[in-house]
């Protein structure tokens, strides 16, 4: 299903945008996100599309030695560099394959985290069901990206490439796979810092 995708990732795990450190460009829109995420000691977050490890390493610093970040990414290489940059961190775990064609335990997460990946997911409704499974109830879906959506849709859209047709959806439809999910939408941002959206799982 992922193929062409994982090609294409493959051979961009050492581009800028994917391995470089975060700078002062990138600051104010974490501080964003992590405004929204609240405090995240002890937290268990599953983290779809973590790419070469970037933000893991972050959310590891945050959830401390109580918690655990899980980190996948279905391109081989970018999981090469993420378990490289968390070598040294134990909370933190990153593994080759897919949201979709991971067994994650059910009930075994409280943050679910979709930074800079939602658009690749071939099966979004999918997706967001395996998250709402894997969730507590309550737990929290954050969506983000570090540009907004018009943004998001024109780079994939002229890129000629794996990832021409991954678009972000429109609010309407995005809020509706949550509520079929199971979510309950909350806070949607799409500005000049970038796509946030939160949803909390209902409680069964």
């Amino acid at each position: 299903m992922y193929a062409d995708k994982t090609r294409f990732f493959d051979a961009q795990a050492n581009a800028p945008w994917a391995a470089a450190d975060y700078g002062h460009e990138e600051a104010p829109k974490l501080e964003r996100l992590f405004a929204q995420t609240g405090p995240l000691a002890g937290c268990r977050v599953l983290e779809p599309g973590c790419g070469t490890g970037r933000l893991t390493a972050e959310l590891a610093n945050r959830v401390g030695p109580e918690g655990h970040v899980l980190g996948m990414d279905i391109s081989p290489e970018m999981i090469r560099l993420a378990q490289e940059r968390l070598r040294d961190i134990p909370n933190a775990t990153a593994l080759t394959g897919s949201l979709e064609e991971q067994p994650l335990e059910p009930d075994g997460f409280d943050v679910a985290l979709c930074h800079q990946v939602f658009p690749h997911i071939e099966d979004q409704p999918s997706a967001l069901r395996c998250m709402a499974l894997a969730l507590r109830p309550g737990g929290s879906l954050i969506i983000h990206h570090f540009i907004n959506s018009e943004t998001i849709n024109d780079h994939h859209r002229k890129a000629g490439t794996a990832v021409e047709h991954d678009l972000m959806p429109e609010p309407t439809e995005i809020r509706a796979m949550l509520r079929d999910a199971g979510f309950e939408p909350g806070v949607l941002l799409d500005d000049e810092l970038g796509y946030l959206l939160t949803a909390r799982l209902k409680a069964s």
